[in-house]
C-alpha cells in the first residue's frame, strides 16, 4: 500500500506543477506583467516555467524526484516570500 500511496501523491504533485507552467505560457504576458508588477524581472519567467514543467514532469515519471522536490520547494518558498 505505502508504494500505491507514493505513486498518487507523486501524481497530484507533479500535475499541481505541471499545470501551472502549462497555464504561465497560456497567459505569457499576462504573468509577465504580474511578475514585473511585484518588484520581479519579468524576464525570468521562461525559467520559472522551464522548473516548473520540467520538476512536475520529472516527479511524475519518478526520476530524481528529490532534487526536482527540492528545487520546487525552493521555488514556492521564494514565490511565497515575495
Amino acid at each position: 500500500m505505502e508504494k500505491v500511496s507514493q505513486l498518487v501523491a507523486r501524481l497530484f504533485l507533479g500535475h499541481i506543477f505541471l499545470l501551472a507552467g502549462v497555464s504561465k505560457i497560456s497567459a505569457y504576458e499576462g504573468t509577465q506583467g504580474y511578475m514585473d508588477a511585484m518588484g520581479v524581472p519579468g524576464v525570468l519567467l521562461p525559467l520559472v516555467v522551464l522548473l516548473e514543467i520540467a520538476g512536475g514532469l520529472m516527479i511524475l515519471v519518478g526520476w530524481k524526484t528529490k532534487w526536482a522536490a527540492i528545487a520546487l520547494a525552493g521555488f514556492s518558498v521564494v514565490a511565497a516570500a515575495i
